[in-house]
């Protein structure tokens, strides 16, 4: 099963709705690729996410980071999120840097068989270490409530924390952990992601 796959029978309008989801994420990626931008991976022993990021640029505005990721997981859960965010650069007398961004979830659950789909505001903050092999600690959250979260859910929450090593100027390693869960409606709340990963992060 890929990322996209999708193992369970979904409405004639939850059909309409993935397609232009999915229609809609296909041409901003195909807007993303024409420029520079990060390819973000990571894997834990039972998850994998990709994302990629381009500056704003790609849609007319520079200045913030447009994004668009895709996750799966052993239970055969899949999400496709597409965000916006800035961010501050850090100085050398000012190591840590915050952002502050927007994201649309769309999750698309096998046990239970639910669609979720949420907007989210995020934060996040990174500590730069200064040394020889520039590191950083970074963590972010993104949260959405009962009225911004659809489908079955009533609340969406992930956040996670990364220790960061710069290995080359164009190639990021970290190591951490995130841990997602989706509020469902009349049900136990979902862990759709529990667990330290490792990743790579690659500027193009």
């Amino acid at each position: 099963m890929t990322v996209l796959d999708f193992p369970h029978p979904i409405s004639r309008e939850g059909r309409s709705m993935t397609k232009r989801i999915l229609a809609g994420a296909a041409l901003a990626l195909a807007a993303t690729l024409a420029q520079a931008g990060e390819l973000d991976f990571y894997l834990s022993n039972k998850s994998l996410q990709a994302r990629y990021l381009t500056d704003t640029a790609a849609i007319g505005y520079g200045g913030g980071w447009l994004g668009i990721g895709g996750f799966h997981n052993d239970r055969g859960d899949n999400q496709l999120d597409i965000g916006l965010s800035v961010q501050g650069t850090p100085t050398s007398d000012q190591p840590f840097s915050f952002g502050l961004g927007i994201r649309g979830y769309f999750a698309f659950l096998d046990t239970p068989s639910e669609n979720v789909q949420a907007l989210a505001l995020g934060g996040l903050a990174r500590f730069h270490i200064p040394a020889k092999m520039p590191m950083a600690v970074a963590g972010q959250i993104h949260y959405a409530p009962e009225i911004t979260t659809f489908g079955k859910g009533d609340s969406l929450l992930d956040w996670g924390l990364d220790y960061e090593i710069e290995v080359m100027p164009s190639a990021t390693a970290y190591f951490g952990y995130r841990k997602e869960t989706i509020g469902l409606s009349g049900l136990a709340d979902h862990d759709l992601e529990d667990r330290f990963h490792v990743g790579v992060r690659l500027v193009f």
